[in-house]
């Protein structure tokens, strides 16, 4: 703990320095005070910096450590305070006025004027220098040469921290802990360290009673590396009856800050940001609609997150201001535009929710090319690029981007809306202004194509980028930087892809070409007929192997997508890695591609295909295939090693064969289809399984381990025991069948004599 301590303190000390030499510290008026400090920090610094002291410290209890920490953590509090008070001077011509209790602004300090803010923070930084003093006075002597700590010695700080910060929340002492113990935390502190997507991670750790849960997070609560990277900690112990206001407070008051007896949610979160320095401050999802200027006070704010704030309709000019701010979270907002002035913030990594322009073309809004200076970018969100005036460098200079999201306003649709309108018209002024009505929209579209294409031209994203979505493009080819033969080169990393309502391309890129795809959704392209050779990239002769890491690949919502070809010289490798294909809502399509039958597919998701009349010769797809409200859907064979199927709502299903390997079998009969499903079934008491079923299951008798079951009352009931297809039923090891509502079944289990149903009273008595 020293050698962290060690760390903290020169930490300290360096920003204490820091601030010396600032402007703001020359006008609060107490660089005497800061200096002297400053001194005493240093001497400090030099004792617990000795490796002899340090070993001392680290082997036996000693409340000093306590002590000098408590201290550190004062003089993180003032330079924070100071910095903001002396932005907060230095901004204003004038002495500070009182002021004004918000939500957003909370400071150690009130005072009526400059200098009696001047003399309390002066006397606050005498003080911490004083305390200083009288602990650097009781640090213990450093032992003689050779000499060896006390046997027996060790840390027991824990449990005194814990017992300040968090009250009521007893830890116990540390005390010895298995290998076990010891491999999980090994694990889990690197993975709760490390930069990923998410703004939060939550591990939970589960298990039975005794197997040292709580211990397992009491070394990780306590581990060097966690205090290294968290500078406030807090434990918090949960139970069932605790609120959302009681956690809250729980969480401020191991942060050091007492919450007093407020109930509210927005002021426990404002005192929570109080807490955390000003670094950190929350408001997803709240009713917020107006962010005070005086944010931009909080000069020290690190996160600011404003997701979901739906009546937030407008930023304040002073979060130019914020420029420690790493991450900006304005996804899901009423935001009318951001001003330009965000594009001063050079640190940050996270921005989100970018809104470019304005509506009336005020210079006000933030464009494309105010995003040049941040450089420091690992995750980018765009939308309403529709409103760029030019987007040339907008993205050059950010080698570090991971993230891409680029997106425009989706185009209105206007034929349904006006649809009821024009059926009551009548003769040849309908006729004519229908017309009317087509050229202009028409000509709309022609000019909001070529404005978007030469906007998305001019971009060019930087080559680390390892995720790209592109929502709502308005142009009928798809950016350059997407097409030729150099698409591999310039998105050599570029693992994740999702298309979305590009619905005027009529052609997709050779996304075949990147060598690092692993996921690739497109959706919502409604002028795409065909996907051909030019979809592989197969033209170029040395490209041998089309989508070689491709895992995931999802065509959705394309209803007007007819034919798809696969086809590639015997040279050529096809989809070698592929293990999931979703096909949902291409009501057009004829059939799969034949050179699937070559891909190692593990899940096949197939709905809403209604031209599709067969599903057959995929050899290698194991795991499962999903079927689900396919109108034209006849045949399924040939797919040998096919463990799983589900068939819900495939009303002309006839042929199933060829499954050697499946093992469970699910089936959803919609009540609306069993007047005429199949040809052999009558509703109600005549009713019968199809023949394809009862065979299907003949035939699987030694494989088939688990069959489920939803339908109407009727079909149901003929599965009873001694009705109708009770002999179908018994020779499976196990059934679920349940009603369409999900208030009747039937359970049986063959090995284990299993046989529960809450239909047969109803029966009966029927």
């Amino acid at each position: 703990m020293a050698v962290v301590l060690d760390s903290y303190v020169k930490r300290c000390a360096a920003a204490l320095e820091e601030f010396a030499g600032q402007e703001a510290c020359g006008a609060l008026g107490i660089r005497d005070n800061v200096r002297g400090l400053l001194g005493t920090l240093a001497r400090i610094d030099a004792v617990v910096s000795h490796e002899e002291r340090r070993r001392v410290l680290s082997s036996r209890v000693d409340a000093w450590v306590v002590l000098l920490k408590d201290v550190m953590y004062e003089v993180d509090d003032v330079l924070d305070v100071c910095a903001a008070e002396g932005a907060k001077i230095l901004a204003d011509d004038h002495p500070p006025a009182p002021k004004v209790r918000c939500a957003f602004m909370f400071s150690c300090f009130r005072y009526s004027g400059p200098q009696k803010f001047h003399h309390e923070i002066g006397f606050t930084i005498r003080d911490i220098d004083i305390r200083l003093r009288e602990i650097e006075d009781e640090m213990p002597p450093l032992p003689a040469a050779g000499a060896s700590p006390r046997p027996g010695a060790r840390r027991d700080w824990f449990n005194s921290e814990m017992s300040r910060s968090c009250h009521d929340d007893v830890v116990k002492p540390r005390a010895a802990v298995g290998t076990q113990v010891q491999k999980s935390l090994g694990g889990l502190v690197p993975r709760l360290l490390r930069e990923g997507k998410k703004k939060v991670d939550v591990f939970a750790i589960v298990g039975a009673v005794g197997i040292g849960k709580t211990t397992l997070a009491r070394e990780i609560f306590t581990d060097e590396r966690m205090t290294e990277n968290f500078p406030i900690c807090v434990w918090v112990k949960m139970s069932k009856d605790l609120s959302e206001a009681a956690f809250l407070k729980k969480i401020i008051a191991g942060a050091g800050v007492n919450a007093g007896d407020t109930e509210n949610k927005e002021e426990l979160l404002g005192l929570l940001s109080s807490a955390l320095s000003k670094r950190y401050l929350n408001l997803d999802g709240t009713q917020l609609s107006d962010l005070p200027s005086s944010v931009g006070f909080l000069v020290n704010l690190q996160t600011l997150s404003l997701e979901g704030c739906q009546r937030l309709q407008k930023l304040p000019w002073s979060i130019s201001e914020l420029q420690e701010l790493r991450c900006l979270c304005l996804e899901g907002t009423s935001l009318r535009y951001v001003p330009k002035g965000v594009g001063e913030l050079k640190h940050l990594n996270h921005l989100s929710g970018l809104i470019i322009g304005q509506d009336n073309n005020d210079p006000e809004g933030c464009d494309l090319i105010h995003l040049r200076a941040m450089s420091e970018l690992r995750y980018l969100q765009i939308e309403r690029l529709d409103r760029a005036t030019s987007g040339a460098s907008a993205l050059a200079n950010k080698p570090f981007l991971k993230v891409l999201h680029l997106s425009e306003q989706a185009a209105l649709i206007e034929e349904e809306e006006n649809e009821e309108e024009q059926e009551n018209q009548e003769g040849a002024e309908k006729e004519e202004k229908d017309k009317h009505e087509v050229k202009s929209a028409q000509w709309i579209r022609d000019d909001s194509a070529k404005v978007s294409e030469k906007i998305w031209n001019e971009l060019t994203p930087p080559n680390s980028v390892e995720k790209l979505v592109i929502k709502n493009y308005q142009g009928r080819k798809f950016p350059n930087w997407m097409a030729g033969p150099k698409l591999n080169t310039s998105f050599p990393a570029l693992a994740f892809l999702d298309l979305d309502n590009c619905m005027s391309c009529t052609t997709l890129p050779a996304l075949g070409r990147l060598k690092q795809l692993k996921s690739l959704e497109i959706s919502n392209a409604d002028s795409i007929v065909a996907i051909g050779s030019e979809f592989l990239g197969t033209t170029v002769i040395s490209q041998a192997i089309s989508f070689p890491k491709l895992e995931v690949l999802k065509l959705r919502n394309m209803k007007n997508l007819e034919d798809w070809s696969l086809s590639v010289e015997e040279s050529q490798i096809l989809l070698p890695c592929l293990k999931s294909l979703h096909i949902q809502f291409c009501p057009k399509l004829k059939a799969l591609p034949e050179g699937l039958k070559d891909a190692a597919l593990c899940d096949l998701h197939v709905e809403g295909a209604h031209c599709l009349t067969e599903i057959k010769d995929l050899p290698k797809l194991s795991d499962e295939l999903y079927l689900k409200d396919n109108r034209a859907l006849l045949r399924i064979s040939n797919l040998p090693a096919l463990k799983s199927l589900t068939i819900d709502d495939c009303a002309k299903l006839k042929h199933v064969s060829g499954l050697d390997m499946l093992q469970h079998l699910r089936l959803v009969f919609p009540p609306s289809t069993e007047t005429y499903y199949f040809e052999e079934l009558v509703i109600f008491w005549n009713i019968a399984f199809p023949r394809w079923l009862e065979l299907l299951i003949r035939l699987q008798a030694n494989g088939l381990r688990r069959f489920e079951l939803q339908c109407a009352l009727p079909l149901l009931r003929s599965c009873l025991e001694g009705g109708k297809n009770w002999h179908v039923v018994q020779q499976i090891p196990e059934v679920r069948i349940t009603s369409t509502d999900g208030k009747k079944y039937i359970r049986y289990n063959k090995a284990r004599r299993i046989y529960e149903t809450n239909a047969q009273c109803e029966e009966k008595s029927t």
